[in-house]
């Protein structure tokens, strides 16, 4: 992160399509096409800046930008924090999130210029200051946070555990059998399980649980049981001596 190169417009950091790439561990194409397969979600102004004509001409005349974009570019997208979170989100890797923490943390974090103090007054109102604008950042980096785990889905690490547990459960359920008929039921069970998850969340599928219910995901898990006829079908399969292996 600190060989980056800084990238401003109108005095806001932003990163080009080729930084996210190479930030996230992916292609350029990659980003591209998360672009367009998510496209109503991000909005110019605030999650993306697009340039060309006479504004792309005047922000490569400029010599700060160097390099930032090729001579012949026709136009060029440049990600705003949001933008690159919103990229984070649909990508759903690991990397692409611990990278995005990452450039939270330095690369859109700008230091204020210091005044320092000269007499006693100064010195308590510019602490005073400092604790009211302290406590402003925190309830409003708390609320981000809320927003943000009530926004999106689960990061792959904890759908995966969501999943491994849900596999785990159908296992017992079936009795730990492998047969092909238990297969078959076991199949059945998980859609039985992913659907009324679905329900109770109302989402199209699990991964897409906001962050903010995980653990009631996982207290759900624990308490579900199929459906009275599926139940008794295991039973039934469960209770037979001989088993098609």
């Amino acid at each position: 992160m600190n060989e980056l190169q800084i990238t401003e417009l109108n005095g806001q950091r932003v990163l080009t399509t080729q930084q996210i790439a190479d930030g996230y561990g992916t292609k350029k194409r990659t980003i591209v096409d998360n672009f367009g397969n998510n496209k109503s979600r991000f909005k110019e102004g605030k999650h993306f800046f697009l340039l060309d004509g006479e504004e792309l001409k005047k922000f490569k005349d400029n010599n700060e930008n160097f390099g930032v974009v090729g001579n012949r570019a026709p136009k060029l997208y440049l990600w705003t924090e949001k933008g690159a979170l919103l990229h984070a989100k649909s990508l759903g890797t690991d990397e692409a999130w611990d990278m995005y923490d990452i450039l939270v943390d330095t690369y859109f974090k700008v230091q204020e210029e210091k005044q320092v103090p000269q007499t006693p007054e100064q010195q308590i109102a510019l602490l005073a200051r400092g604790n009211v604008n302290l406590n402003k950042k925190v309830e409003q980096i708390e609320n981000s946070v809320l927003d943000l785990t009530d926004r999106f889905g689960l990061p792959s690490n904890k759908a995966k555990v969501l999943q491994k547990k849900v596999a785990s459960k159908v296992y017992m359920f079936t009795g730990g059998k492998y047969s092909n008929a238990h297969k078959k039921l076991g199949g059945k069970v998980f859609k039985e399980f992913y659907k009324d998850l679905d329900n109770h969340f109302d989402v199209a599928k699990y991964s897409d649980i906001p962050l903010s219910r995980y653990d009631e995901a996982l207290e759900y898990l624990d308490m579900w049981q199929p459906s009275f006829n599926t139940t008794l079908e295991i039973r039934g399969l469960n209770s037979q001596t001989s088993f098609d292996f």
